[in-house]
């Protein structure tokens, strides 16, 4: 049964009416909608782990490939895996590594090549390259110890000809395959509960026939959920195969929005029904004092409802109140918005780390609204 859009709400927002509102992990239930920060190399930059939990964030997205290349993932597997690496106790998702040699072949420094076995790649030319196949990559993941694991793709650009997005598909679609057979093989000996979910990607590129062909195959292989993979943004908007990729999967299936993005783009797929989503986006803001502010829920799928903050500007200098009056941060909470903008003045780290733990919590309660509107809908 293809997923339905969802019912019209308030404004011109429509709410998913069949779309799950809870995923559970071997380490806990996760809330849906649910903003995942990225942890690429095991640390949400500017933010210790145990302030997390200041801006409600409930799960975190590592790099397979970065935490591979370094400390290695034997490393982290000695150190405890992960959760005990970055001292994080809640679900943790590891990516294939796929978008990462994908970005690495953008580069045409010949960082990467793709071949029927699976991707090669480094980061630098220093480096030695080192290669993901379908049992690797779910070796890898299994040896951090991640929560949600994600078979090997292979990503394109929405520029590639045909003929690559073709082989994108088969690839993706045979990788899928060994992946599943390569992850049921190395837990079959684990308990059901102490078991990490399966996520498989759709590829496919801006041509829906090849978006169907590789839903439609990747169901019939059967995983615990599936990601978009691609760039889902062009010129700042959502791109169309995000939503059909939302009415290719079957209803109440989990679907992650990978590297999606702005408010305005996390809400449009999540009435799409899409359930996880991650980006460096808010962090990376934060770090230059472009702060999420002013959250009005009445006003969420009608424009842009909240406030850009840039704390560069001269207005903040002798502000005496909040940045954000409606949030519960410890930087909106303890400081008035003058003295954050001088530790951004001063290049103070600790203005980086505030700002941070801001606009994370900006996105967590941006989808806590978000999980109450589907609920009264």
């Amino acid at each position: 049964m293809a997923r339905a859009r969802g019912a019209p709400a308030t404004n011109t927002l429509r709410v998913p009416t069949d779309a799950p509102t809870s995923l559970r992990t071997r380490r806990g239930e996760l809330t849906l909608p649910v903003f995942v920060p990225d942890a690429t190399r095991a640390v949400v930059r500017g933010v210790p782990t145990d302030r997390l939990s200041d801006a409600h964030v409930s799960a975190l997205l590592v790099s397979t490939a970065h935490l591979a290349t370094q400390p290695g993932a034997s490393v982290v597997g000695a150190l405890g895996g992960v959760h005990r690496f970055m001292g994080w106790s809640g679900p943790m998702i590891s990516d294939s590594g796929g978008f990462q040699a994908f970005s690495l072949l953008s580069s045409q420094q010949g960082l990467a090549e793709v071949t029927d076995a699976g991707l090669t790649y480094r980061f630098s030319p220093k480096q030695k390259y080192r290669q993901l196949t379908p049992q690797s990559c779910i070796q890898t993941q299994l040896r951090l110890g991640a929560d949600i694991v994600y078979c090997l793709d292979y990503c394109t650009s929405p520029s590639a000809p045909a003929e690559e997005q073709r082989r994108s598909v088969e690839l993706t679609l045979r990788w899928a395959a060994e992946c599943r057979e390569a992850f049921d093989r190395l837990v079959a000996d684990r308990p059901v509960e102490d078991r990490p979910l399966l996520f498989a990607v759709v590829q496919g590129g801006p041509d829906e026939e090849l978006r169907a062909r590789c839903a439609e195959a990747l169901v019939d292989i059967g995983f615990d959920g599936y990601g978009f993979g691609g760039y889902p943004i062009a010129d700042g908007r959502l791109v169309d195969e995000v939503r059909l990729v939302g009415e290719l999967l079957p209803a109440g299936t989990p679907l992650h929005g990978l590297g999606i993005g702005t408010p305005e783009n996390l809400i449009e797929s999540w009435q799409a029904g899409y359930g996880i989503f991650d980006c460096t986006l808010p962090t990376r803001n934060a770090r230059r004092g472009v702060l999420y502010t002013r959250l009005d829920v009445d006003a969420i799928g009608s424009g842009r409802p909240y406030r850009i903050a840039r704390l560069n500007d001269e207005r903040w200098v002798r502000e005496k109140g909040p940045i954000d009056p409606d949030c519960d941060c410890p930087m909106c909470t303890t400081l008035p918005g003058g003295a954050v903008a001088h530790l951004f003045r001063i290049e103070d780290a600790l203005a980086g780390t505030l700002a941070s733990m801001h606009n994370l919590r900006f996105y967590t309660r941006l989808t806590e609204a978000l999980h109450r509107l589907g609920a009264e809908a």
